[in-house]
Parts: structure tokens; sequence; C-alpha cells
């Protein structure tokens, strides 16, 4: 191939990447959450700045309220560090004044119209996605929020993650092949029917699968994992229950910690009832 071939070729090939990577989402991926990696310059300020659409059509959602948690040890739910106002006509946000560091991100839409307070049924979210920006002094960070709606209640029906104790559990998440599974939930029961709705939700595992679990006293629990903090699991989701397949007892002593605990998820295989958000398989 003469020297002009192989410079057209090869100038062809840098505009063809070029092109595909101005495509890719402004989101990368990375274990358990999504990084925003676009900035704007807006006259010096600091803070997040995006859009809130609507993940299957990208239609604006307005009056949707944006909340940043500095952690996922909440769970992303509760009151946040910081909330924008009610999102405009076409869905967009800015939210100013936010000191550098890492932020979750997260857009509701409460159908009563109100900014704080439990989502139901007919609510929007995007807590499905995790997207997490990272801000830097002088620019804003672009995160854009695709949100759906909520079908059925959120199954957790204590969040004693919210609270630290001195009881509790902590562990790891691991896949079939001991893989870390980031971005999950180890869940308690008081008891060893676990067929219901979790008594208590760990915080977030994190890129190695870590989690803990608070408890407000010792005694005797039930454990499993899930990813999702709604609706029962779907078929193929990770599942898994300490002890195998049948729930095995973890005895804790007040004001104490167990460690080391290890849940092994598996692909669940039962079968999917639409919003039987009570019952968790």
């Amino acid at each position: 191939m003469k020297k002009e071939g192989r410079w057209l070729l090869l100038t062809a090939l840098a505009m063809l990447l070029a092109m595909t990577s101005a495509c890719l989402p402004r989101a990368e991926k990375n274990a358990g959450y999504e990084q925003a990696t676009e900035y704007r310059q807006a006259d010096g300020k600091t803070g997040i700045t995006g859009q809130v659409l609507l993940q299957e059509s990208a239609t604006p959602v307005a009056g949707a309220y944006v909340n940043l948690y500095p952690d996922a040890f909440s769970n992303l739910l509760g009151p946040s560090q910081f909330i924008s106002s009610p999102t405009d006509s076409q869905g967009n946000y800015t939210i100013e004044g936010v000191p550098p560091g890492d932020y979750f991100v997260v857009a509701r839409k409460r159908m009563s119209g109100q900014p704080t307070g439990p989502i139901s049924p007919g609510d929007y979210y995007s807590h499905h996605r995790r997207i997490r920006a990272s801000v830097v002094e002088g620019r804003l960070a672009v995160a854009d929020l695709p949100v759906v709606p909520m079908k059925a209640p959120m199954f957790f029906k204590k969040s004693m993650t919210e609270q630290r104790t001195d009881t509790g559990i902590r562990g790891v998440l691991v896949d079939e092949d001991g893989k870390p599974v980031a971005g999950s939930y180890a869940i308690a029961y008081v008891n060893e029917e676990i067929q219901r709705v979790p008594d208590y939700a760990s915080t977030l595992t994190d890129e190695q699968g870590n989690f803990t679990l608070y408890l407000p006293g010792g005694g005797t629990y039930f454990l499993a994992g899930r990813v999702h903090a709604w609706d029962m699991p779907r078929p193929g989701e990770p599942y898994g229950i300490f002890g195998g397949e049948e729930p095995a007892p973890l005895h804790i002593e007040q004001g104490s910690f167990v460690e080391n605990v290890r849940i092994v998820m598996q692909p669940f295989t039962g079968t999917y009832k639409p919003e039987k958000s009570r019952r968790p398989y």
C-alpha cells in the first residue's frame, strides 16, 4: 500500500473513532454505579447540572427534584445533603454551591408534588441506576437522569441503614465464581420466614462487595442478598440466602459485630409475580 493510501486509511479510522466516542453515553460505568464524566463552564459556578428524562422515551420531566448524597450509606433513601428546585419544562436542573467531592445524584418526581417523603406507585425515580458525579471547583458536573415509574412500593419496611449502631453484621456478597457483587444489599429477617418484607437492610455493597448491616440489638437473624430495593426478584437477577437453599440462623451479641459473613448470589430461577413486592421470591 502506498504512503498516501495508508495515510488516508489512518485518517479515516481516526475520524471514525472520534465520531464513535462522541456518541458514547456521558456516564462511565463502574462497579455498582455510573460515573458522570462531562463538565460545563458557567461563570465559575460550582455544582451539578443536567436534565431529568423518561427512560423509555427521553421526554423531559418537569417538576422533578434532584437529590445529592455524599455516599450510599442510606441506600440513597431519606433526606439528602442537597436538593434542587423543581425541574423546568425541559427537565433541566442546576444545584450550585456544592462543595467539591463525589455525590450520588438521584431524581424523583412524586405525583403529590412534594419534594420529600416516601415514593409510591405512580411516582418516578432514577435510583434504579446509580449515577455518581465528581464536583470540582469552578465547573458544573453534568448528570442526566433517566427516570422510570414505580410499579410497586419499596419493600424495605425499616431503614436501619440510616442509623449507625454498635451491633451488626459485616460481610461480602459474591457471585458463583467468587467475584464481588457491588451495588447490592444484604437484608436481614428476625425469623426464618424470608418470603416477606425484610426487617433490616445493609448499606450498599462497595466495589469489593463489602457491606455493613446495622442492627438495633443482639439476637438471631436470617440473611439474604438482593440487588434491588423494590419488588421481587426477576428470573436471572442475582439473589442469595445465607446458608444456601435453607436460611441459616446467625446469632449476634449485643454491642458486637459478626464479621466475614459471605453470601453467594446466584441467578434467581423462580417465577416473577408483578407487583408482589411483599414477597421477595
